[in-house]
């Protein structure tokens, strides 16, 4: 049986003070199990991305509950939080968010910064390794293409080992080569056990997720199963 790696009820945000309020997530409710690849989807203003951001530990429900590992996030501090996201999460987003003067070992080795993991270095090499970039090691990240960078972003989120990868239309800023780049990588990481929750409003994207969730109006408008297209059978087909 699958371990539930995180359960959300009723979860509900929205943001404002009394006199103005802004009502995101109306009453959202999944479970998501462990080594479970999904897309969540939804067009601009639908909640997907606040959603994400919630159960990425980098803001917080208004009301609702949502358990991680069985242990109740609302109850967690600040310390707490900011623990679980540097060592249980990777985080890869839209815009990179790379140190733009700095080399592209020395961005990969950031969140090791506060982590008690030995052997840093080596670490750092591996995830390099792992996103195909071993030759541009030592290159400044300014100087890379947009395929390249968010290969960076992604050793970067992969570096401390997580449990779970969250990533944010991490294709939506790369030509359509640069991103099937991306997926076969999302692809080779899902199937080494990592469970992976990718928010995108591309179809295409979505696709290679077992799961698609969609979100509307800050509700579950779909929750749906998919036969994942098998990167291998694709290359294929293209040729």
């Amino acid at each position: 049986m699958a371990n539930k790696l995180i359960e959300i009820t009723d979860l509900r945000k929205q943001f404002g003070s009394d006199e103005v309020i802004t009502k995101v997530l109306h009453g959202v409710s999944f479970t998501v199990n462990e080594g479970e690849y999904m897309a969540i989807m939804g067009p601009s203003g639908s909640g997907k991305s606040t959603l994400m951001h919630i159960i990425g530990f980098l803001d917080r429900l208004t009301t609702g509950s949502y358990l991680y590992n069985g242990l109740d996030v609302t109850k967690f501090s600040d310390n707490k939080l900011a623990s679980i996201r540097n060592s249980e999460v990777g985080f890869v987003f839209q815009q990179f968010n790379l140190l733009s003067n700095t080399t592209v070992f020395d961005n990969v080795k950031l969140p090791l910064l506060y982590s008690e993991k030995k052997n840093k270095d080596e670490l750092v090499k591996q995830a390099i390794a792992a996103v195909d970039l071993e030759h541009r090691t030592n290159y400044i990240s300014n100087k890379l293409s947009g395929g390249e960078k968010q290969r960076v972003a992604i050793a970067r989120a992969i570096v401390n080992q997580p449990k779970i990868i969250f990533a944010d239309e991490p294709t939506g800023n790369l030509d359509s080569k640069a991103g099937t780049k991306i997926m076969e990588i999302f692809e080779a990481l899902h199937q080494e056990g990592k469970t992976i929750m990718l928010v995108t409003h591309e179809q295409d994207t979505a696709n290679h997720a077992g799961r698609i969730l969609s979100i509307r109006d800050g509700l579950i408008a779909s929750d749906i199963m998919v036969e994942k297209r098998r990167l291998a059978s694709e290359a294929v087909l293209q040729k």
